[in-house]
């Protein structure tokens, strides 16, 4: 069954980098346990409040956070996660890499009325701006990202 959802985007670039005043950036690893979800929520989310990001946008990062986090734990090889947030006027980009030997990207799929899990890269692409995966180059694993939109908000 097609899907209605567009498939990641795969970007080997960078966004646009803003001002070094305006532009504010944190990054932290994680070991790849399903308690790391809930670690890098909190992270995100005591970042987030530090910088004076809107609340409710706030809410929509840590979805997106939590959804990248637990793919890496639950369907890739890795031992370590990292992630990244990268906030400027325009944009806020959380990143989430892993180490895993596989050469496949996450993809959207169509899960049954009945399943409780197959719906998290659908809601990423309803909610975010943009989405998607980079290589990590000669390296193994892979980088998702997904840009959320910061117009009006601060």
């Amino acid at each position: 069954m097609a899907s209605s959802y567009p498939p990641a985007q795969l970007s080997l670039t960078a966004p646009s980098a803003a001002p070094a005043e305006e532009a504010r950036q944190e990054g932290f690893e994680l070991p790849a346990h399903t308690a790391s979800v809930a670690r890098a929520r909190a992270r995100l989310r005591s970042k987030l409040q530090h910088w004076g990001f809107p609340e409710e946008l706030g809410h929509t990062a840590q979805l997106v956070i939590s959804e990248f986090v637990t793919n890496a734990v639950l369907h890739t090889d890795t031992v370590r996660i990292r992630c990244r947030i990268h906030l400027d006027s325009e944009r806020l980009r959380i990143e989430v890499s892993d180490e895993g030997a596989q050469n496949c990207a996450p993809q959207p799929r169509s899960a049954t009325l009945d399943e409780v899990n197959g719906r998290g890269l659908q809601l990423v692409g309803a909610l975010a701006q943009r989405w998607g995966v980079s290589a990590h180059g000669t390296r193994c694993g892979r980088v998702v990202w997904a840009e959320l939109g910061m117009t009006g908000a601060l």
